[in-house]
């Protein structure tokens, strides 16, 4: 189900089929997408990506971020939902 939906992309919540936990899906068109970075690992990434892997861990009350993909057209990020 859509939980938001902004100028970036819209959010949905979802289950993951692994261990059923409530994960959140956001979904970003490349086109949206302004800003790059890197990885520690050297993959390119787009920034909100670099920037969570950054945080999701050691930072209290910050979104983790499960994993990311790459799609032709857009980013997919399965971040945890509280």
């Amino acid at each position: 189900s859509l939980l938001g939906r902004g100028g970036f992309g819209s959010v949905f919540a979802a289950t993951r089929l692994s261990d059923g936990a409530p994960v959140a899906i956001k979904r970003v068109a490349r086109n949206r997408i302004r800003h790059w970075g890197e990885l520690p690992d050297g993959t390119s990434a787009p920034l909100e990506v670099v920037l969570l892997d950054k945080v999701s861990t050691g930072f209290p009350g910050v979104v983790r971020l499960l994993e990311w993909l790459e799609l032709p057209n857009s980013v997919v990020l399965v971040m945890e939902r509280p």
